[in-house]
C-alpha cells in the first residue's frame, strides 16, 4: 500500500503539475502574442503568472525534482548527463523567471522600457520551460516510475518544506483569484474549439511542442 501511494502518486502528482504549468504558459504566450500585435497585454496576469512560477515550481516543484534526479543518476549511470542537464536548467530557469518579475513589476508600477525588452526574453522562458518539461516527461518520468521507490519518495517529501499549491490547490491564495479565472475560461474556451473541431487539440498541442 506504501508503495502504491508513495510511487504511483508521486509520479502521477509530477504528471499533474506538468500540466498546470503548461497551462500557464500557454496563458503567457497568449499575452506575448497581443505584445507582438501591438496590442495591450495584461501585464497584472503576466506578473501573476510569473510570480508563482518563481513561487511554487522554483520554490518546491524544482528541488523535489533535483532530489529525485540525484536518486536516479545513482541507480542508472547512463542517466547522468541528461540529469546534469536538467539540473543545470532548473538554475537558468529561476534566474530568466526572476529577471521577468522584477521587468513584469516595474511595468505594472509604471515604468516604460522597449517591447522587445519582455517579450524576447518572456519567449524564451516559455520555450526552455516547454523543452524541459518535454525532456522530464519522456526521459525521466519513467526511468523515476521503475527506480524509485516508496522509501525514495518518503525521504524526498521528508526533505523538502511542504507548502501547498497557491494556485491551483483547492483553497488557493487570494492573490491568484484572477489568475484562476482566467484559467476557467481558457478551459471553457478550449472545450468549445475542441467540440467544432476535431483536429483542434491535436493541432494545438503539436504547437506546444
Amino acid at each position: 500500500m506504501l508503495k502504491r501511494f508513495s510511487s504511483e502518486v508521486a509520479i502521477a502528482l509530477w504528471h499533474a503539475e506538468h500540466v498546470n504549468f503548461a497551462k500557464l504558459l500557454d496563458l503567457l504566450e497568449g499575452q506575448l502574442d497581443l505584445f507582438h500585435k501591438g496590442e495591450s497585454p495584461d501585464y497584472e496576469l503576466m506578473l501573476d503568472i510569473m510570480f508563482y512560477m518563481t513561487h511554487y515550481p522554483d520554490v518546491l516543484h524544482h528541488p523535489k525534482e533535483d532530489l529525485a534526479f540525484a536518486r536516479i543518476k545513482q541507480r542508472a549511470a547512463d542517466s547522468g548527463r541528461i540529469v546534469d542537464e536538467l539540473t543545470e536548467q532548473h538554475a537558468l530557469l529561476k534566474e530568466s523567471g526572476d529577471a521577468l518579475v522584477h521587468a513584469l513589476d516595474d511595468i505594472v508600477n509604471g515604468s516604460i522600457m522597449p517591447r522587445e525588452h519582455v517579450e524576447e526574453p518572456a519567449r524564451a522562458y516559455v520555450a526552455d520551460f516547454r523543452r524541459h518539461m518535454h525532456t522530464e516527461e519522456t526521459a525521466i518520468l519513467p526511468l523515476a516510475a521503475t527506480l524509485l521507490r516508496a522509501s525514495d519518495w518518503v525521504a524526498i517529501d521528508a526533505a523538502i518544506r511542504h507548502m501547498d499549491d497557491p494556485l491551483f490547490a483547492k483553497n488557493g491564495e487570494e492573490r491568484y483569484a484572477a489568475l484562476r479565472r482566467q484559467i476557467a475560461r481558457e478551459a471553457v474556451a478550449f472545450q468549445d474549439c475542441a467540440q467544432q473541431d476535431p483536429g483542434f487539440e491535436e493541432v494545438n498541442s503539436a504547437r506546444r511542442q
